[in-house]
């Protein structure tokens, strides 16, 4: 297989599987966030809330201008100063984010699914809310060398014309990259914390025990969390594990064919890796009853907003149409009086 043939690989990848991504997962997160706001004051709820809202911006920051630049060659960060400084940094939020409310909601239900009750007690909306704001400005403070180290730089393509592209200027800030926030913060550290959190709530629950967590709702958002984590997992999978291959063959001379395998791999893995951010409210359906009915009162409250605005546009036109004539008639009756 030639270099030329990686490269169609790509672009109809990144077409044909990214594309669905973005459209399913945004209007999954959409509807996420619809239903989950009426219930934010449970502390898990507020949690999954949250991360409907940062893979929101994930997907539109990070696969949708992926997916453009390499499906349909259009890259605006190669262009706009703007735009460079900015995708990356609103990207790396929304991911870190989005994973970092997914381990405070798995840890959630590990602590209401304890035998201890102290340890039950913990599990409050006002500590997830405390998390999420502390997590919130560390992110933004790390995520700050984005908008200073990034710019656009002219390179020389392989036919030996120059173009420009938008790229770091910090070898060390690159390393950085490489070595520790694409296979550990994105990777590693999410994924082990999802495992142990997740497989410690089960085992819980699977005990004597389970019968601490009361109530259809917080059985249902048990496994909500449960589903989502294992759906979050899948992905981090093969996207850890080829960006640890990189940081351990970074300084192998590597041939053209092999460059553009591993280019080809690269994109294939970090499209995959938004499976993550898309798949949250599909899950939620799947594992819960509870879900499933407040996305059908969702359907049926959306259905009738729709039908009452639709009666209330045809009362006005009818009055309107009424009045209308009405008015027409108000000369013609001053005439006869007149007469």
């Amino acid at each position: 297989m030639s270099t030329a043939s990686f490269t169609s690989i790509d672009t109809y990848f990144s077409i044909y599987f990214g594309l669905p991504i973005f459209a399913f997962g945004f209007i999954g997160n959409i509807i996420n966030i619809c239903i989950l706001f009426s219930t934010r004051s449970n502390s898990s709820s507020f949690l999954l809330l949250i991360s409907s809202i940062f893979n929101l911006i994930a997907l539109s920051f990070g696969l949708f201008p992926r997916m453009i630049s390499i499906g349909f060659g259009i890259d605006a960060s190669s262009t706009n100063i703007f735009w460079c400084k900015s995708r990356l940094f609103f990207s790396y939020i929304g991911s870190l984010m989005a994973l970092t409310t997914i381990c405070f909601a798995s840890i959630d239900r590990f602590l209401l699914t304890c035998r201890n009750v102290q340890w039950r007690k913990r599990s409050q909306l006002s500590t997830a809310k405390l998390a999420i704001s502390i997590a919130i400005l560390v992110v933004i403070g790390h995520n700050i060398s984005y908008l200073i180290f990034y710019t656009i730089v002219e390179v020389k393509t392989t036919t030996g014309n120059i173009s420009t592209k938008c790229s770091v200027m910090n070898s060390g800030f690159v390393l950085y990259g490489s070595y520790f926030l694409r296979p550990v913060f994105l990777g590693v550290l999410p994924g082990t914390i999802l495992i142990i959190s997740g497989f410690l709530t089960y085992r819980n629950i699977t005990s004597i025990t389970a019968v601490q967590v009361r109530g259809t709702f917080q059985r249902g958002l048990t496994k909500m969390i449960l589903l989502q984590i294992i759906t979050v997992i899948i992905p981090i999978v093969p996207f850890a594990t080829f960006n640890i291959y990189q940081s351990i063959t970074s300084s192998v001379v590597k041939a053209s064919y092999r460059l553009a395998l591993e280019t080809l791999v690269s994109d294939m893995t970090n499209i995959f890796l938004y499976v993550s951010y898309a798949c949250n409210f599909y899950a939620y359906i799947i594992s819960s009853s509870c879900y499933r009915q407040d996305f059908l009162r969702f359907i049926r409250c959306s259905d009738e907003a729709h039908s009452n605005n639709r009666i209330g546009v045809l009362t006005r036109q009818k009055i309107e149409m009424n009045t209308g004539s009405t008015l027409r008639q108000l000369p013609r009756s001053i005439n006869q009086m007149q007469n």
